[in-house]
């Protein structure tokens, strides 16, 4: 697969990640409010800066109004960044669509920062989000996309590991498995409770050992292949299971969104792969 080919996976990626985003924001908010509603993290700022109780900024309109505002034009930015992401070739002011995807990347990870923070500092949740910060920051950078470039195989080699690791140790139950991941495993594979625990023990077991073969040069396409079927049905999974017959559009409108921005848990594997074939092939001519 040639150079533009590998970017436009790379502009896919960084769109469905960036829409994905965006749509949640807009429909069903986010998780700010972890921060700027946590007393003990931000008195010292409202009553020693600003000379406001806590009482009345927890309380205030203004102050409500003011975090779904941002909310909103953090939906905004992301819905801006997706369009830039898709037709990134098509803008020429470089300076102007890398700052967009810098302002988009930066507040993807602040959303993964507050995330953290509403998981009681779980910071897996940030880690499990490093293949979607992958693509925007590949475009952020202008990275070309050069089979020969072991920093850029490796470093996404890395975001990959970031994100399966973690994923893997949760469906193994370490430090804890989510009560969303045995509802999943039930209603798509129609079996108990106990046999969708021994399922996730097992297939988190696999995402943490392919990540760690990615790095291993014979064995790393087995690994990518896995990753990328994978990636894509865990993806997947989310709208499944989420949909009811009876309430199409309402499941869909409340589970769409976790799919389409989970798609590059199967895009970026497949642009390593992709990568590597390239590497492969390019040896085999030479020689």
């Amino acid at each position: 697969m040639n150079k533009f080919k590998l970017i436009s996976l790379v502009k896919l990626c960084a769109f469905t990640v960036f829409i994905g985003r965006a749509y949640q924001l807009f429909f069903f908010g986010g998780p700010y409010r972890a921060i700027l509603w946590d007393e003990s993290l931000l008195t010292p700022i409202v009553e020693g800066i600003f000379n406001y109780s806590w009482y009345d900024y927890a309380t205030s309109k203004t102050v409500n109004n003011w975090i779904e505002g941002f909310t909103k034009f953090n939906s905004l930015i992301f819905l801006i960044a997706a369009l830039v992401s898709l037709l990134w070739h098509q803008i020429k002011w470089l300076k102007l669509k890398r700052f967009i995807i810098g302002l988009g990347f930066f507040l993807l990870f602040l959303l993964g920062i507050c995330m953290v923070k509403d998981k009681n500092y779980d910071f897996l949740q940030l880690f499990e989000m490093s293949i979607q910060l992958s693509a925007p920051f590949l475009l952020w950078r202008n990275i070309k996309m050069d089979s020969n470039n072991k920093k850029l195989i490796n470093g996404l080699k890395i975001a990959i590991a970031f994100t399966f690791i973690p994923h893997g140790f949760m469906a193994m139950g370490i430090p804890y498995r989510p009560g969303h991941f045995i509802d999943m495993t039930i209603i798509i594979l129609g079996v108990n409770e106990t046999q969708a625990t021994l399922f996730l023990f097992i297939v988190g077991f696999l995402d943490v050992l392919c990540a760690l073969l990615v790095f291993v040069p014979k064995l790393s396409k087995y690994a990518l292949w896995y990753m990328i079927i994978w990636g894509f049905a865990t993806a997947f999974a989310r709208i499944v299971s989420g949909f009811n017959i009876d309430f199409i559009s309402s499941s869909i409108h409340g589970s769409a969104y976790l799919t389409i921005y989970r798609l590059a848990h199967g895009i970026i594997p497949l642009i390593v792969l992709l990568l590597e074939m390239n590497k492969t092939n390019h040896k085999r001519q030479v020689a």
